[in-house]
């Protein structure tokens, strides 16, 4: 089945070229020059940098930074049209966790319009890339992660998210016609953080005089971190099955030791979520997941072994290799003060750390998303293992919010892919809750199965999955 096909039996719409554009009239963006714009008076200190590239696709596409005045951070974007038509697409936002990892190795390597080779001296055409249907932002954030950088020092998810919704406010005000569609917020992994609270920012900023110029329908997450007292039991669920074991009877024995006191330390610094209650947490629940990466196993994907890199894929020096090129770098128009672009900031991670960020609770902001109508999806390729599946459904089973039984006593349903004609996982829904178990992909799930990532995330957004 082709992907326009796909997408048009699922919205109803009439056949239109995939490379139709928007007739919105679109600043003139001079390629040696960038195009600097000043806020009104309720964004005063705010301004916005573009340039329009000519990389991976045809399509429109806007590179810049978000500069901030006041404490001189500049974060970086990179936004491309949708292949399908810019003003009949919704618009999607998506971030990449670590906490520090930049959000173009979503780009590069998961779902963007091209994707880098490991040897990092080449792009290919990415037919998958969820800009297909969908206008998308790859946001890097916080400061100091991938091409963006500044002052600030931004050590908890509380500060990204307002940070980030100052981005969006900023983003929809250049170009509102993107705002005329529905918006989503998308990201994998420490976004299980990033994204409730990103949410609640902008459901609280609904209240205020001056409230948000998009309409957030719907929040989407791929192996998240967000409840991390039910999932790092789940670790043992995962790992210690007697049909199909992945940790050794003593990793599984040490684990169960472990287990009381990371329950008691977690539960602590859930009522009291600061870095002197919470820090105690991260250290006594770390041999829970630590069986993750032991033995030369690859944490993010069960079936592999940890390749010669940080982050277990080879493709991500390749990424870096290609991201350092001074070519590139002019193109999208990268500050001088980036010295090195980075996949992953270890500083950040380790403010973060030391704030006690990691082991706090995430799921009352995904229960007050919830209460205000947004929809919400939670996939996991199931074999990730560092925030696998078991985890991530157990989480939302507890989950407190008004379909709460419902949800525990609805069905697990089969999920089927149009696109690769096949059962590709399993799903539980209710209301607008649904959690979404991906079959044979690890915690990047576009990286392992990108035509069933295409059809899921481009059902999801038309209202099709079901």
């Amino acid at each position: 089945m082709k992907l326009t096909s796909l997408f048009l039996s699922a919205c109803g719409i009439y056949a239109v070229s995939a490379s139709l554009q928007t007739t919105f009239p679109k600043p003139q963006v001079d390629d040696q020059q960038w195009l600097k714009v000043l806020r009104n008076d309720d964004m005063k200190g705010y301004s916005v940098r573009i340039k329009q590239p000519q990389f991976c696709d045809d399509v429109v596409q806007y590179s810049g930074y978000l500069d901030v005045e006041e404490t001189d951070d500049h974060f970086f974007f990179w936004f491309f049209e949708s292949r399908f038509g810019a003003t009949m697409s919704d618009t999607v936002l998506w971030l990449n966790g670590g906490p520090g990892c930049s959000s173009l190795t979503g780009l590069w390597m998961e779902h963007g319009p091209c994707l880098i080779n490991a040897a990092g001296n080449e792009t290919t055409h990415n037919p998958y890339s969820w800009n297909t249907f969908s206008n998308v932002i790859y946001l890097d954030q916080p400061i100091q992660v991938g091409y963006s950088h500044g002052n600030s020092r931004v050590a908890n998810t509380d500060d990204s998210a307002k940070a980030t919704y100052a981005f969006l406010k900023l983003f929809f005000e250049e170009f509102p016609e993107y705002a005329e569609n529905d918006f989503h917020i998308s990201g994998e992994s420490y976004a299980g953080h990033y994204l409730p609270a990103l949410g609640k920012e902008i459901i609280k900023q609904r209240q205020t005089s001056i409230p948000p110029n998009f309409n957030l329908e719907s929040v989407i997450i791929g192996n998240g971190w967000t409840d991390p007292l039910i999932q790092s039991e789940q670790y043992i669920d995962f790992g210690c099955d007697e049909a199909s074991p992945v940790f050794t009877p003593e990793q599984c024995d040490s684990m169960e030791k472990a287990l009381p006191r990371c329950k008691r330390l977690t539960e602590f610094c859930y009522r009291h979520p600061n870095a002197l209650s919470c820090i105690p947490a991260s250290v006594g629940c770390a041999p829970l997941g630590a069986p993750c990466s032991q033995n030369g196993r690859n944490p993010y994907d069960i079936r592999r072994k940890c390749d010669d890199n940080d982050l277990c894929y080879d493709v991500l020096t390749g990424l870096e290799i290609w991201a350092n090129r001074q070519d590139v770098r002019e193109e999208l128009g990268i500050d001088e003060d980036v010295e090195t672009y980075k996949s992953c900031d270890n500083s950040v991670g380790i403010r973060f750390s030391l704030s006690g960020d990691n082991p706090k609770q995430y799921a009352p902001q995904v229960a007050e998303i919830l209460g205000a109508g947004v929809r919400v999806l939670i996939y996991a390729g199931d074999k990730d293992c560092i925030c696998n599946w078991v985890g991530n459904k157990a989480w939302l089973l507890e989950l407190d919010w008004t379909g709460k039984h419902e949800f525990q006593a609805a069905e697990d349903e089969e999920y089927y892919s149009w696109i690769k004609e096949e059962a590709a996982g399993e799903m539980r829904r209710y209301g607008n809750l649904t959690f979404l178990r991906v079959f044979d992909a690890g915690h990047m799930v576009p990286y392992d199965q990108p035509e069933n990532s295409l059809d899921f995330f481009s059902r999801w957004i038309a209202h099709a999955l079901f």
